[in-house]
């Protein structure tokens, strides 16, 4: 499978089992398509779509004081996508607790 032409499109397979109904196994023989692969394939894709966490501390310190952060926060919900210097503690507390208050 290492040319083009007989590359699997995984993200295709995929989408066609989630409105499959029969076994893993008939669906695999009727798209030719290992079951080991297909395992593997749903595996990673979970992987890649799964969301990431990470806690944020409000504590003195905690978050850099400087004008110019390294690192930005990135908050992404749907279409929404906002972006946040970290040393800014005010835009962070109002759009978390805007968060909150919707959820």
């Amino acid at each position: 499978m290492t040319s083009t032409a007989t590359a699997i499109d995984w993200e295709n397979i995929l989408e066609k089992f989630a409105t499959y109904e029969g076994t893993i196994k008939s669906f695999c023989k009727e798209n030719n398509v290992s079951l080991h692969q297909f395992y593997y394939h749903r595996k990673a894709a979970k992987k890649r779509n799964a969301p990431v966490f990470h806690s944020i501390s409000f504590k003195e310190g905690a978050i850099p004081s400087t004008s110019h952060s390294a690192f930005s926060i990135k908050v992404e919900i749907g279409k929404a996508k906002i972006h946040i210097p970290s040393n800014d503690k005010i835009a962070l507390s109002n759009i978390l607790g805007v968060l909150m208050e919707l959820c």
